[in-house]
Order: structure tokens, then C-alpha cells, then sequence
């Protein structure tokens, strides 16, 4: 794979993060914002051993941790698939409902993401670059407007049921995108260390200014929307003459395929180095198997603890597991 810039780097990560935002569910408060923020911090400190392994000089090149982060990639971008039919229904974008309408959904997401990672990396990452800037516009645009029209009472009544441990949990099942990380990282110019810093101290802003938005917008009716962060952006009127949906929309189809399309482009790139010879179909196998997952985890409940387990697994553990086996190897 060619080698990537920061910039490169963080747009492609931050557009799966925002997008995750985009189909959170339940209430947002100021707990769910600090449970949120002590997350990302902690995700920041768990990647200490992948920074310091990368840092090493070591390479992403040991079969069974391919093999593991191939399997957790599929099973996170099931996960993406699943969480744009959820909001595909609440948001009224026209498709048949039940199986015949996920399928066709999915099979269009599926050729816009084959023909994407097609171009490889470099031409993904660089197309990352103007797609987060187009989102970042459009989330200034609403966290403006929502200042000039906030309503500061909303804090008080946006509550949450959850404690922060829960809401950290919630901010873990929501950062899967982080076995991308994990990837794109060995791929990325730079040092490690600065490269895992900014993009941490940007998801953490993000993270921000996207969830206090909501609450200053959608904070006095939160129990009543499924997805608070959509809610918020059809609420919001910027202009006098037009509501934010059309852009909202743009905003949320574009970040849903290039979400996928990184799980694609990671997962196809680990295919290939665990399956040498398999070279001309590996997007094909990583998305179909994609399609497969969000069937198979649809409606299995998105919170549950064990998918909060396996972003630290990935983050944290198997890394760690790597970083002693390089020493080990070094020592001899």
C-alpha cells in the first residue's frame, strides 16, 4: 500500500467517527459528553503499544494478527451497514423496506465502495481530504446557527439514565473504526506518536462540538428522537429560506460510503497479505462478507458490552501482545 499523509490519515478516520455520531441512539447529556471525552482519552493512552511497536521500526506483518483484525474490520463495517439502514428508515431515504430493501441498499453502497477502493488508497485518502472539509463546512454551518438560536435550558433538560461508565462504553462501541487506525497507522508518514496525537485531540473536538450542538438544538425534546444527532440537523435553519436537510443528507450518504469503503480498502489490504495468491477479488470478498455481518448482528442490540471489549481488544490488548513478541524476537 502507498504511504499516506497525516491529513490523509485523520480525514479518514474522523469521516467513519462523525458518521458513527450521526447514528447514535438514546440521549445525549452532559454526561454523555464527559463519558465521551474520558473515552477518547483513555483510547488515546490504549494506543501506546501500537504507537511504540510502529515507533520500533515493526511492521503490520504477523499472520494471526491479520487474521484478527481482517475478522474484527468485517465485523465493524457489518456494523456501519447496519447502523445507515437504522437511520436510512428514520430520515426517509426511499428504498423497499425488510430484506429486499437492505440488500439493494447495501449492493449500491457495495459498487460506489468497489469502484472506490479500485483506485487504491492514495486516491481514497486524497478524496477523504475534500469530503471531511465539505462536513466540516456543513457542522460549522449548524454549530453556528445553533449558538445564535441556543436555548442554554436544554443542558438541564437533556438527561441521561446512563452513568459515565456507561456513556464511555456507549463512546467505545461507537469508535470501531479504530482496527482502521490500528492499520493506517504503519501506513502513514511521520512519527507515530504525533500522528495518533492529533488525530485523537480532533476526534475528541469533533466528538464535542457535534454532541453539544445537538443538546443546544434538540436538548428539550431528546426523549423523543431516536437518533438526536439527526434530529438536530433537521432542526436547525441556518437560512431563512432553506432547512439543512438537503445537506444534512449530501453530508450523511457521502460519509456512510466512504466509511465502508475504508473498512474495505483496510480489510482487502489485510486479505491480500494473508492470502497471497488471492489478489483480483479481494474488495469483492470483504464487502459481501460485510453485507453478511449486518444481517447476522442487525437487531442484536448496538451497546451490548462485548463490542466495547473488542475496540479495547484491538486497540489495546493484541498490540500489546506484538510490542513483547518484538522484544522477545530482539532479545534473542
Amino acid at each position: 500500500m502507498s504511504r499516506i499523509s497525516r491529513n490523509q490519515f485523520s480525514a479518514l478516520l474522523l469521516i467513519t467517527d462523525a458518521f458513527a455520531l450521526f447514528c447514535l441512539m438514546g440521549n445525549i447529556s452532559l454526561i454523555t459528553i464527559a463519558g465521551f471525552a474520558a473515552g477518547t482519552a483513555l483510547q488515546f493512552i490504549m494506543a501506546f503499544p501500537i504507537i511504540r511497536f510502529y515507533s520500533c521500526g515493526g511492521g503490520f506483518g504477523s499472520k494471526w494478527v491479520q487474521i484478527i483484525y481482517f475478522v474484527y474490520l468485517i465485523l465493524w463495517g457489518g456494523l456501519l451497514f447496519a447502523m445507515q439502514w437504522d437511520v436510512s428508515q428514520f430520515i426517509y431515504i426511499p428504498y423497499s423496506e425488510g430484506f429486499r430493501g437492505k440488500l439493494l441498499i447495501s449492493g449500491l453502497i457495495a459498487v460506489v465502495c468497489l469502484y472506490i477502493s479500485s483506485t487504491g488508497i492514495k486516491t481514497l485518502s486524497r478524496a477523504a481530504v475534500i469530503a471531511a472539509a465539505i462536513g466540516a463546512v456543513c457542522l460549522f454551518i449548524v454549530a453556528v446557527s445553533s449558538l445564535f438560536h441556543a436555548e442554554w435550558e436544554n443542558f438541564s433538560r437533556a438527561e441521561s439514565a446512563a452513568g459515565i461508565s456507561e456513556e464511555m462504553m456507549k463512546g467505545f462501541v461507537l469508535s470501531g473504526g479504530l482496527g482502521s487506525f490500528v492499520v493506517l497507522l504503519s501506513m502513514t508518514k511521520g512519527k507515530p506518536m504525533k500522528n495518533a496525537a492529533i488525530y485523537f485531540l480532533e476526534k475528541l473536538i469533533l466528538t464535542v462540538v457535534i454532541t453539544v450542538t445537538a443538546i443546544i438544538v434538540a436538548g428539550g425534546i431528546m426523549e423523543a428522537a431516536d437518533f438526536p444527532i439527526v434530529t438536530a440537523a433537521q432542526l436547525s435553519q441556518p437560512f431563512p429560506v432553506q432547512r439543512i436537510d438537503s445537506l444534512f443528507l449530501m453530508i450523511f450518504a457521502i460519509f456512510a460510503v466512504f466509511s465502508i469503503a475504508v473498512q474495505t480498502v483496510t480489510s482487502a489490504y489485510l486479505l491480500g497479505e494473508i492470502f497471497p495468491s488471492f489478489r483480483k477479488l479481494r474488495s469483492t470478498a470483504s464487502l459481501v462478507l460485510m453485507i453478511g455481518a449486518a444481517f447476522a448482528l442487525h437487531g442484536t442490540g448496538r451497546y451490548i458490552r462485548i463490542y466495547s471489549f473488542a475496540v479495547a481488544a484491538a486497540l489495546l490488548v493484541v498490540p500489546s501482545i506484538m510490542l513483547i513478541q518484538k522484544k522477545i524476537i530482539k532479545g534473542r
